[in-house]
């Protein structure tokens, strides 16, 4: 299931380059929906192996997944319309996201001591 997410952010992130295709807000959205699917699923359905705080560590993160993620979704469709201040509005929500996503992965990847 994380591939949807990596997937997701990634198709996100190359948005911008989809420009010149006309394409760009149908990247963007389809990238944040990937994310937005990721979100609901794992609202949806915990994993109860892994124990009650990490279950609702897991939930806090996911609802600031969401809150991060649906903006940009909304930004998205709004950009449909040709406007192009919310695509970009939009896209820097998501770059900022994918930013601080890629600062916990290396953190817990190389810093992380047990």
């Amino acid at each position: 299931m994380a591939i949807v997410l990596v997937l997701g952010i990634a198709l996100a992130m190359v948005a911008p380059l989809m420009r010149r295709y006309g394409g760009a807000s149908f990247a963007l959205g389809t990238g944040v929906s990937m994310v937005l699917a990721f979100v609901v699923v794992g609202l949806a359905h915990p994993d109860a192996r892994i124990g009650q705080a990490a279950m609702e560590a897991n939930r806090r993160f996911y609802l600031m997944m969401l809150a991060c993620e649906l903006p940009v979704l909304i930004l998205t469709l709004i950009s449909w319309r040709r406007v192009q201040w919310a695509f970009w509005v939009g896209w820097a929500i998501n770059v900022a996201f994918a930013v601080y996503l890629a600062v916990i992965v290396v953190w817990l990847e190389f810093f992380w001591h047990w």
